[in-house]
């Protein structure tokens, strides 16, 4: 009995021991729950922790170690962050837009200073502009006051200079003709072609031979004037003026010709080709349609489609003038436009010049090879520039000063009127480098000595 008693005793000491712990348990965790609170309400209004599922006893784990910042960055929210990093945030907003402040503001000096540099390039061009117009213009006013007389003898003094100093060679042109109509000992004529060249030989033509003459069925044709011309044949040695005396030609005999800008002339005939259809059928095989075929071929074109286009071209050449018209691709570049650019021009006398008959045409060669200016001795030389002051020169010269009127009416014509200087210009700004030096070269000579500006590169 006894026994039993005891038992029961300790039954009920050990249910108050337990008693004991669970309320010691409890009134801990409510501490800790009492001081999480706090902390949670003393913390910025960004940062709250999240509910910790953890009990004491995982906190108290590794109390050595980085246990209680591991708990608490774990209790974070993903997209929350401290103060020091809110403070970073901003410092580095604050560095990027310096940065970017920076950079406008580096941006806006250079084209500030791009901008003062280009004015600063344009005075200096004006002032050099002015400065050049200064040096000039006591030499136009200089020559404003010559005479067209002492103008043309300065002119011959030059033609003679670059013959010596550019030593130039003998071209073997013999490209005058001899009328003894005219003067006391006759007048031999060299024909610059696209330089007023066509009004003299129709004068020739009507004043020497004759309505009825003609050449191939046309009247105004220089083959009119064949039998007038001085050639090789009829060279005879040379004089104590003269390098070459011809047979037929006294020597007394005045000889001409009238110059044009080089480059002016160029214009005048590729004009004439663009204005007047019936010149590009006349002038095909000469220039045009290699010049254009030439120039506007893709060479990415397959056998077919070039084909069609060369035929739609040969079939719109052969209907000028027929009073038939074809209708064409509007995508054949042969056609738009029916006639040669100037580049490609100039790319044709590039290919031909020096080469064969088609680089010596004389619509584009130079004067001084064309009327072999360096021996054939020529007594007067005029600009079509200067006309009509220096063409009275020229015709009181040759004793022809009846015949005034048939000229001026000429002169006054619209096909006889140089190209500007702004034309020529535009007609340059066209061309490439390669064009330009080329065309300097070529007519290096031709510049000198008639006194036209080259092209400027």
């Amino acid at each position: 009995m006894v026994r039993c008693s005891k038992v029961v005793v300790v039954q009920i000491l050990a249910f108050v021991a337990v008693l004991g712990l669970l309320n010691f348990y409890f009134k801990n965790e409510e501490t800790d729950n009492a001081t999480q609170q706090s902390f949670d309400e003393n913390l910025p209004t960004r940062i709250k922790f999240k509910p910790s599922v953890q009990t004491k006893a995982n906190l108290e784990t590794d109390e050595d170690s980085e246990a209680p910042e591991s708990a608490y960055n774990k209790t974070l929210e993903p997209d929350d962050q401290t103060p020091e990093q809110d403070l970073q945030d901003a410092q580095e907003k604050l560095r990027q837009e310096q940065k970017e402040a920076e950079e406008k503001a580096r941006k806006e000096e250079e084209e500030a200073q791009e901008k003062l540099r280009k004015e600063q390039e344009e005075e200096e061009k004006l002032r050099k502009e002015h400065e050049e117009q200064e040096k000039i213009r006591p030499e136009q006013e200089l020559e404003q006051n010559k005479s067209p007389e002492q103008i043309i003898d300065e002119r011959m003094l030059r033609v003679k200079d670059v013959c010596k100093r550019l030593n130039y060679p003998n071209s073997n042109q013999f490209n005058m003709y001899h009328f003894r109509k005219f003067g006391k000992g006759g007048i031999s004529w060299c024909p610059t072609f696209k330089a007023s060249s066509s009004t003299w030989r129709d004068f020739f033509i009507d004043n020497v031979l004759g309505s009825h003459a003609n050449f191939m069925g046309v009247h105004y044709h220089l083959g009119v004037l064949g039998n007038q011309i001085l050639t090789r044949y009829s060279l005879r040695g040379n004089s104590a003026t003269r390098r070459r005396v011809f047979s037929g030609e006294s020597d007394d005999s005045v000889r001409f010709t009238v110059v044009r800008h080089p480059i002016s002339r160029l214009i005048s005939h590729l004009r004439k080709a663009q204005n007047y259809p019936y010149e590009v059928r006349a002038q095909r095989g000469d220039w045009v349609e290699e010049s254009i075929i030439n120039g506007r071929t893709d060479p990415n074109w397959d056998s077919a489609t070039q084909s069609k286009f060369k035929q739609e071209w040969d079939v719109y050449v052969n209907e000028i003038g027929s009073g038939r018209h074809s209708s064409f691709s509007d995508d054949n570049p042969y056609l738009h436009p029916p006639y040669p650019l100037f580049p490609e021009m100039i790319d044709f006398i590039m290919r031909h010049r020096g080469r064969d008959d088609k680089g010596n045409n004389g619509h584009w060669r130079p004067t001084i090879e064309w009327c072999d200016l360096c021996q054939n001795d020529l007594d007067i030389i005029i600009q079509l520039e200067e006309e009509p002051e220096e063409l009275l020169v020229l015709l009181e010269k040759l004793e022809m000063m009846q015949y005034k009127d048939n000229f001026l009416s000429k002169h006054n014509s619209s096909s006889n009127k140089s190209a500007s200087a702004d034309e020529i210009r535009e007609y340059v700004k066209q061309l490439n480098q390669e064009q330009k030096e080329y065309l300097n070269k070529m007519y290096q000579a031709d510049f000198e000595m008639f006194g036209y500006d080259p092209i400027p590169l």
